[in-house]
């Protein structure tokens, strides 16, 4: 699947913005899934969040490109 930008700047204010709300964001929830107090529904709630958020962050991460070749698997 390809994504529907081209790339992020990871030097631009706006993602320096998001990644400090990420990192803030971050924090309470896992401060939150740490307490013993939070119910188990919340903190599946919150897992998900923090799963979201980690999947934000990654899309500034640069990956190698997969190399497609022609050959085929025994045809």
């Amino acid at each position: 699947m390809t994504a529907p930008f081209s790339a992020i700047d990871r030097h631009s204010a706006t993602w320096a913005a998001i990644t400090a709300w990420a990192e803030r964001d971050r924090a309470a929830i896992r401060a939150e899934i740490d307490n013993p107090a939070t119910p188990h529904d919340r903190t599946q709630v919150l897992r998900g969040r923090l799963i979201a958020i980690t999947d934000l962050l990654a899309l500034a991460e640069e990956r190698p490109a997969i190399a497609v070749s022609q050959e085929t698997y025994g045809l």
